[in-house]
């Protein structure tokens, strides 16, 4: 494992953009992923599978749109750089419910495995995959 201080800013980056990741798809901010994603990402989800960046907003933007509160936790994070690329793995935690009521209505539990290029931009996601492991429903 590299540790010079360029590599530890790429991880710091690409970890910064599993959180604003996850802030958008909480906060129903869904135009922001435009922020996250390339614009020829491609990526598999509870909702199928998506080639393009507004095909795979779309594609997650239906998975989650009908939930007022949303909780994504992203945990055991492992960021591996090889150049101008990187991959990612980590657990993610997702909770989904509605306005009335703090109970969530829907938990998932699964691993999440993206890999990321370096963009004139800064780090952008190129692939995003997300491979349930446990569902639990109300």
């Amino acid at each position: 494992m590299n540790y010079d201080l360029r590599t530890l800013s790429d991880r710091a980056e690409l970890n910064d953009l599993l959180l604003h990741l996850g802030r958008a798809l909480d906060e129903h901010r869904f135009n922001d992923l435009k922020d996250v994603l390339t614009e020829d990402a491609t990526g598999v989800t509870r909702n199928g599978t998506g080639s393009g960046r507004d095909v795979l907003i779309a594609q997650i933007e239906a998975g989650n749109k009908d939930y007022a509160r949303l909780l994504h936790r992203f945990s055991s994070v492992l960021i591996e750089i090889d150049g101008d690329t990187a991959t990612i793995r980590a657990y993610i935690t997702a909770l989904s419910g509605h306005a009335e009521t703090f109970v969530p209505t829907h938990r998932g539990y699964g691993l999440l495995r993206a890999k990321a290029a370096r963009t004139p931009a800064g780090w952008r996601i190129t692939t995003l995959n997300v491979k349930p492991v446990f569902v639990v429903e109300q």
